[in-house]
């Protein structure tokens, strides 16, 4: 009985051991890490996308971040694991990772409005001054087809 009251005492003393995941051989420091986490969602999202679009660049997903960091695929793997231990690091990292891509994606949006601004609809909303010059417009052909008209 004490024999089984003492393995279920260290049992529970290595379960609640806080550094469960060892540290790796090769640390990589966090903002190359946040880096490599903005890579792999860019080439995931372009995955899912355009497909097409990495192979006709000559990128391959399986190997790109492999190169583009100098790493292999046991450093990133234990790294990983290592920052997504320590919730609170890696839901920081994650957060400006998400940050990065609403900026690139606002960034690309911008010149997309304002192209679809100049393309807009004759019947889309105007402000005053489009409307005003559009009606001086009307008035000016109206005068020009019938000069003895009265202008309302």
């Amino acid at each position: 009985m004490k024999k089984l009251v003492f393995i279920i005492v260290a049992l529970i003393a290595v379960a609640c051991n806080n550094n469960l995941v060892p540290k790796p051989d090769k640390i990589i420091e966090e903002d190359k890490m946040e880096n490599i986490l903005y890579d792999i969602a860019l080439i995931q999202g372009i995955k899912s996308y355009k497909p097409a679009l990495l192979d006709s660049n000559g990128v391959d997903p399986r190997t790109y971040i492999y190169k583009k960091y100098a790493i292999d695929s046991l450093t990133l793997a234990q790294n990983h694991t290592w920052y997504a231990a320590n919730l609170e690091k890696y839901g920081k990292m994650q957060g400006n990772v998400v940050n990065r891509l609403k900026a690139d994606r606002e960034k690309l949006d911008k010149p997309i409005k304002k192209k679809s601004k100049k393309n807009t609809a004759p019947n889309a909303v105007l402000d005053q001054e489009q409307k005003n010059r559009m009606m001086q417009r009307k008035q000016e052909l109206l005068r020009r087809r019938n000069p003895g008209a009265v202008n309302k």
